[in-house]
This record gives C-alpha cells, structure tokens and sequence, in this order.
C-alpha cells in the first residue's frame, strides 16, 4: 500500500512484482486452480515460498513483468514447495513460465466500472478528459509491429480495441469491443472488482507470443500443455499484437493461387485462393465441422494450419484426433468455466478468433509461410455485440444507440467490428514476408422450424409485415390459395411466428457478413434431407475473387476450371425445369448432366478429401458425359452403387496415369496432354466393367 501511494518514487516493474506477490500471498488459499498447494499450517510458508519465486522470475526475465493474473504450471508449484522443504535454491529452469498478459504501459485513458460479468468481463465508462502524455498525435503502423508508445487514441482513429487495462486492484485486461464512450474489457478471471471501482487503458496492445513449437494455447496465449512452455530465461519467439489492424492495400498483392479443400463441390463451384475470406454457413455444425477436416486433412501438411475453438473444446479436439491431422494443427482453445456467463464466454470467443489470426499473421509476415485459420464459429461474437448494446442502453437510455443497432441490423459500427476480423485474410508481398492468412470462418443459421406444422395462416396475422407481402398475399387469397406454411415457404414468404422471426434476423446477419467478404459456402438443411452431400446451394455460394474480366486475381486452379465449363449452367437448369416436359429428350439430357455433375461432386462429411488431380478426373468424366448411362441405370449420387463407381474409377486412373495425376498436382494445370492421358484411363475402366 505504501508502494502504491508512493509509487512515483518507485520502479514500476519492482512495484508491479512486490503488488503482484502480495496479492498472490491473499489469494493463494483461495485458488482452487492451484491444485497441489496444500492446505496445512505450512500454507503461509509455501505461499510466500511461491511469491518470492514470483519475484526471482521476475528477476530473471525483467523485460516481461508479470500481471495480476499470473498461473503457473502445477510442476512448478511442486517444485517450489520442494525447494522450501529442502531449503535448496531455485534455478531459472526450475518454473515453467506461461505467457502473460503484460500490463505495462502509460496511462491514455481512465474510466469508472459500469458493469461486471461472471467470468470475466467489464463494462468501463471512459471519462472524456484524458490526460496525454504528449500533444503530438504519433501515427502508428500495427501491420508488422507493437508500439511503443502512442500518446492518443486518435492516432488508431480512436479506437482502443486491444489495449490492455489495469483495474484499481491490480487486475488486469484486453479491450475486445470500444463503444465509446464505453470499453468492454476481458479479463479471464472468475471474478472481478465490483461496478464503481477505477480502471486505466494503457497505450501498450495485448500480445500473444508465438515460438516456433506452438500448440495448444488459451485466448492470451497461454500455453495449455506441455508442447510449447515457454522457460525462463529467454526463448525465441516471435511476438504479436492480438488485435492486429487489417492489412493495409500496400502491403498485399492479388489473390492469384487456389488453396485446395479437398471437397470437390467446393473447389468446383466456390474455390478458395490463398489469402481469401471464406465464410461457411449452415445449420448442421457438426456436418461443417466434418468438412473441415476433410480441409485440414489435405492442407495440414504443406500449410500452417490454426484452429479456434470458441465452444466445443472436447468435441473439436475428438474431430481433429479422429481425421488425424491433431498433431499438425495448432489449436486456440477457450477455457472458460461453465459458471461463467454467456456474454463472459463471448468476449473470450473473440479473443479466441483474433489470437488464431495473429498467430497466422506471424507465421506469414515473419517466416513467409501460407497460413489457414479455421474460425469455430462467429456466432459469439454476434453475442458480444447484442450484450454491449444493451449495456449502452441501460447505462445511456435507447436513444445513445442507433436505431439499426436496435433492430438488430448493421450499423457502420457493427460493420467495423466484424470487418476487424473478417478482413484479416490477405496475401502478402514478398517485402512483408511472402506468406499469406486464409480465413473460413464458420457461422450458424437456425433449422427451418417444424413447430407452426402446416397451419393456415389469415391476411390478419401480416398486419405487420411490408406493403409488398401485404400485396402478394392479397393476390393470393384472390386466387384461393390458402396461405399455409408450406404455400409460403414456396414462395419465399415469411411465417408469421416467433422462430421464424428469429430465423429471418439470422439471416439477415449473415446477409451483413456476406457483404463484408470474398465469398460463401451455403449448405442448405433442405438439400441435405433431399439427399444431396455437400448440401451446398450453389446459386448462393461463390467466390467473388476474380469476378470481373478486367482482373488477373483467381482462386481456383487452372485444372478444374478447364473441365467445369458448364457445370453452373447445367445445374440451373436442371433445377428450374418445374412445368417444362421432362420426357422430352432435351429436358431428359439436362437433367442426365446435372445428375452426372452431383454424382462426381458427392462426398459426405469426414469422407476421404480428394486430392486436385482426383477432383479432375472425376469431373472430366462428368463433363465429357461418360457418367450418364450409369445414371440411367440408378448409380445416382448418394446411392451405394454410385459412390462405389466413382470410389473405383478414382483408383483405376490414379493407377494407370500416374504421371498425368503427379503433374496436375504438381502444377495445378491440366495440359491437352494429361488430359488425353486421364480420358483413356477413364475409358478403360469403364470399358471394363
């Protein structure tokens, strides 16, 4: 207390180092986390043991003080209480050191707490005097590096998202969303001081650490198993800020080079180029998940590949084992407890997601590497918006938030904090690295809900809706047409009910993300019952890389996109031939096309991925109509017979033009050459059977 009170007169780091041991001391017998501290009389003498090991660490590495929220590793304890047993000295190598979050830095800013979550997050009203250090704004660039100093908030146009904050206990945390006049701040604790308390922003970013052997690690980096510990006194590793400003147009070059999924459905119609944006939306999670692996299982051993998990720890940890790929996947897992709140879990979710991508951004900038970032999934961060909006109305009244917050829509502020992460992905220049950060990220839509059954519904219950479904509707019941739930669907027009009123908000969120990035997959629950795997509905999904013919960006591969001329247009008009005359032998043949198509395109969740020269061939035989009468004869997609036909013709040209195969991987391009050669091969095995 007399340090604190006379702290000007004192080093801030010894100062940070006897508050945080102090506090330890306090806190010790409390901490539950801690599991091998006895609970003897000899917890007074372990304790302080422990804090003055806190102190020597601190000693060895002084560039990197230690925060409130220190853990250590129970080994650690173990052996610092066998140290004091034995009176013996400890040695550097004697703790494991975690990364911390480092609260060191000058003060740019001051608030009052307004609100506290269970779990970890606050709610801190900035005051409008800040007191700066300097008048001079320094203009900071976050593209490569941390800065040392930065004087204003309006030298990040304002925006204090990943500063770090120190609370009036000692505690400490990252800004995750800036709403000013209000910052929202994670802390990862279980408990934090209560509302009215102080807290000051710093102008130093939360960073993450990155050695080379990285793993397994929490939202602040934190190592969570033993692969990538971090000892004293010194390591190698690179260091990033965790909230990381986009990459700026002069850094990045086009997007010119396919990153292959391994789904042939995807690659076909919606590839993904290095350095792209890519959401994935769906209503079956577990089926995305699948996926995905199928994804990591082709590109986890030539790409650095980041998975954030935001909820599902165990599930996504049993997927990653099951597909094989968990050893070469580096994971960003969330740790909170289950007593914590939902708006806690979904502050740290967003921490999680922006960690994974510093992650990757190091590895590009630094070491020029091609990086992949899964994101498990975004819906929490629509979480975090919603909650931070009705803390600024409880503490401001309604009118402080705009009206398109309110109705749950985008506001340009919404817009910004998303585009934060989305907008992460790039493809870098050789002269900041060379390497490029893939971005998909997953998000969630509601099931098409079966509670209204197929109830008729009457032109009273659209008093509500818009003018012009009040007219369609008015059109209809001139007809006679009853206005059931199925009619409307039909036709594309909302139920009047509460789920799907949720629904439609859903979509409407995801409609804002759509706007925001380089393209969708769209998997369709309707599809899925129908049959078809992947459910993707190719006329919402796309790739808007490349679009245009004035552009030299692509990204897909040379090879399909030789034998996929047609494939759109077959399937639109296979799907829109309600009414026309399907004995007819033109309508007969489009409909054979777009089956051949599907059957070549089938693959369900956690099937084997396909390598690009496998996709090739089979959409070679689809597109030279080779699969049609095996169509005829019942071999459609989905069917036994089907999927061991194209499981058998894969292996036939795969073994007898091996060479073809080896240079469609290699150069991602299918000459007149290989071509020729995997056709014969096509017809050979077909030939035989």
């Amino acid at each position: 207390k007399n340090l604190q009170r006379k702290k000007e007169n004192t080093s801030t780091e010894n100062t940070r180092m006897i508050l945080v041991s102090s506090r330890l001391v306090q806190k010790l017998p409390l901490r539950s986390r801690l599991t091998s501290i006895p609970t003897n009389n000899t917890m007074k003498l372990h304790s302080l043991a422990l804090a003055g090991a806190i102190v020597q660490a601190s000693a060895w590495m002084p560039s990197t003080p230690f925060s409130s929220s220190i853990r250590l590793e129970s080994s650690s304890i173990q052996k610092v209480h066998k140290s004091v047993l034995l009176h013996s000295t400890l040695t550097p190598e004697d703790i494991e050191l975690p990364t911390p979050l480092v609260p060191a830095g000058n003060t740019i800013a001051e608030g009052t707490l307004v609100s506290v979550f269970r779990g970890g997050l606050a709610a801190i009203r900035i005051e409008d005097e800040i007191e700066e250090a300097n008048d001079t704004p320094q203009v900071v660039d976050l593209t490569n590096s941390l800065p040392k100093k930065i004087t204003n908030t309006n030298s990040l146009g304002g925006d204090l998202m990943g500063h770090q904050v120190v609370f009036q206990n000692g505690q400490a945390g990252v800004v995750v969303s800036h709403r000013p006049p209000v910052v929202f701040v994670y802390t990862g604790e279980d408990e934090i001081q209560t509302t009215g308390g102080s807290a000051s922003v710093l102008d130093s970013l939360a960073k993450v650490s990155v050695p080379d052997n990285i793993k397994n690690v929490n939202c602040f980096g934190r190592s969570l198993g033993e692969e990538s510990s971090v000892k004293a006194p010194d390591a190698d590793v690179k260091q990033r800020a965790i909230f990381s400003a986009i990459p700026q147009v002069k850094d990045i070059k086009l997007i010119n080079s396919p990153l292959i999924t391994g789904v042939t459905m995807f690659d076909a119609l919606a590839p993904i180029g290095k350095g792209q944006n890519m959401l994935l939306i769906g209503n079956d999670l577990e089926d995305m998940r699948g996926y995905v692996c199928d994804f990591l299982s082709i590109q986890s051993k030539k790409t650095r590949c980041v998975y954030a998990s935001t909820q599902d720890n165990d599930k996504v940890s049993e997927m990653l084992r099951e597909a094989g790929v968990q050893d070469d996947v580096i994971t960003v897992s969330h740790t909170s407890g289950p007593d914590a709140d939902k708006v806690s879990k979904a502050a740290e979710a967003t921490m999680v997601a922006a960690t994974a991508c510093s992650i990757a951004e190091s590895f590009a900038l630094e070491d020029g590497e091609d990086t992949l970032v899964i994101i498990d999934n975004i819906d929490q961060h629509k979480k975090l918006w919603d909650a931070t909006t009705r803390v600024l109305v409880d503490v401001f009244g309604v009118e402080a938030v705009v009206k398109s917050d309110r109705d749950g829509g985008a506001s340009s502020e919404m817009r910004a904090f998303f585009s934060s992460l989305v907008q992460r992905s790039a493809q870098f220049k050789a002269n900041r690295g060379g390497g490029s950060v893939t971005l998909l990220l997953m998000t969630t839509i509601p099931s098409i809900s079966g509670d209204d059954g197929n109830r008729e519904f009457t032109a009273d219950d659209f008093k509500d809706s818009p003018d012009k479904i009040k007219d369609r509707l008015k059109l209809l019941t001139q007809r006679n047409v009853p206005l059931t739930t199925e009619n409307l669907r039909k036709i594309q027009i909302p139920i009047p009910s509460q789920s799907e009123g949720l629904r439609r908000l859903s979509l409407q969120h995801v409609d804002d993300l759509i706007s925001m990035s380089d393209g969708q997959i769209w998997l369709d629950e309707e599809l899925k019952e129908s049959g078809r795997l992947p459910s993707m509905d190719f006329q919402r999904s796309v790739t808007r890389i490349g679009i245009g013919a004035d552009t030299e960006s692509r990204a897909d591969a040379a090879a399909i996109r030789r034998v996929v001329e047609g494939l759109r247009l077959d399937l639109s008009q296979a799907e829109y031939m309600d009414g026309a005359d399907v004995e007819a032998k033109a309508s007969v043949k489009q409909i054979q096309n777009a089956q051949s198509w599907l059957l070549a395109m089938h693959q369900p969740p956690n099937s084997n991925s396909r390598t690009l020269s496998e996709s090739c061939a089979i959409l070679l035989a689809a597109s030279k109509g080779y699969l049609g009468d095996y169509i005829d004869k019942g071999y459609g997609a989905g069917t036994k017979e089907g999927e061991d036909l194209v499981a058998n013709l894969i292996s036939h040209v795969k073994a007898n033009a091996a060479s073809a195969m080896a240079e469609v991987d290699s150069t991602q391009d299918l000459t007149p050459e290989s071509t020729e050669e995997i056709e014969n091969a096509i017809k050979d095995f077909l030939s035989s059977l």
